[in-house]
């Protein structure tokens, strides 16, 4: 990493954090590529056919902002990104949503909403895909985290035989939605209901937390993550924060990013219970269980 006029922080004091290296996109213009890329590579690792898809989720954490679009041309405002990404991807007959406003929490939010839907309709899977590139020259650095930009996605399926949905808890606090000015507030109130919903998680999951192998976590700064292990008095050696370092945090991809790279480095067993905790703006603290 070195010093940029994106980052407010200097360059010692974020790696302090345990930051090292971010992903800005070359040509915003083209992040739609990679939208389709992820929801390429999840549907081809999942081994379904795109027939036995039948809903669409996309998610951006970032506040819409219609692409080129005019003020005095209404009809460009209803060009839709979830619509073009079902013809990119050539799913002609999924039901195609968009899901916003959640910040980091959403994407955990669309898997649960995809689980539901799934559950009781009439195909076995849904198709979640997720990403946000911040505008070119943007600050990188928002309250002391290093901001990436990244597409994921994942395919949720009825009768799952890989990290099948425990438990889903979503704590929120709606008084937060300032976020500019609240970002004080936010700070001093993020580890005690950080804290509190996971807990609550693990309640509702009727789970302990000696029961987790790994939180899987967002990948906000490492000494956040130091701290809060020392409020849930476990070991941080049981959070997988390898990507803090090497990714940095995206707005909603993190744990998608983090899952598959566990998966590639042999982190993960069968039966294991993890954990993936995040908190997003507007306000909400998330988390999701699932045994692999």
């Amino acid at each position: 990493m070195k010093r940029s006029k994106q980052l407010r922080s200097s360059v010692a004091f974020l790696d302090e954090l345990g930051f090292s290296h971010g992903f800005v996109t070359e040509e915003p213009e083209h992040f739609d590529e990679l939208l389709v890329d992820a929801a390429e590579e999840a549907m081809a690792d999942s081994g379904l056919s795109r027939a036995q898809i039948g809903t669409l989720f996309l998610y951006s954490g970032l506040n819409p902002q219609p692409r080129g679009a005019r003020a005095a041309v209404i009809l460009e405002r209803f060009r839709y990104p979830v619509a073009k990404l079902a013809d990119q991807l050539e799913l002609p007959h999924v039901n195609a949503m968009a899901l916003s406003q959640q910040g980091c929490s959403g994407l955990l939010s669309a898997i649960n909403l995809a689980a539901r839907t799934v559950e009781t309709g009439d195909s076995p899977a849904a198709l979640c895909v997720a990403g946000d590139a911040l505008p070119k020259n943007a600050n990188r650095e928002i309250m002391y985290n290093v901001m990436s930009d990244a597409a994921a996605a994942v395919v949720v399926e009825r009768r799952s035989p890989r990290n099948q949905i425990v438990s889903f808890h979503q704590l929120g606090q709606p008084a937060y939605w300032d976020s500019p000015q609240l970002e004080r507030e936010l700070v001093a109130a993020y580890f005690p209901m950080a804290q509190r919903a996971i807990c609550a998680a693990l309640e509702q999951a009727g789970l302990r937390l000696s029961d987790i192998r790994w939180i899987v976590p967002s990948n906000v700064s490492l000494r956040s993550w130091t701290i809060l292990a020392q409020l849930l008095r476990i070991p941080v050696s049981r959070i997988w924060s390898k990507n803090i370092a090497r990714v940095g945090h995206t707005v909603c991809c993190d744990h998608v990013i983090n899952l598959r790279d566990m998966s590639q480095a042999g982190a993960l067993t069968r039966g294991d219970h993890l954990l993936l905790f995040t908190f997003g703006f507007g306000a909400s603290w998330t988390t999701l269980i699932l045994q692999h």
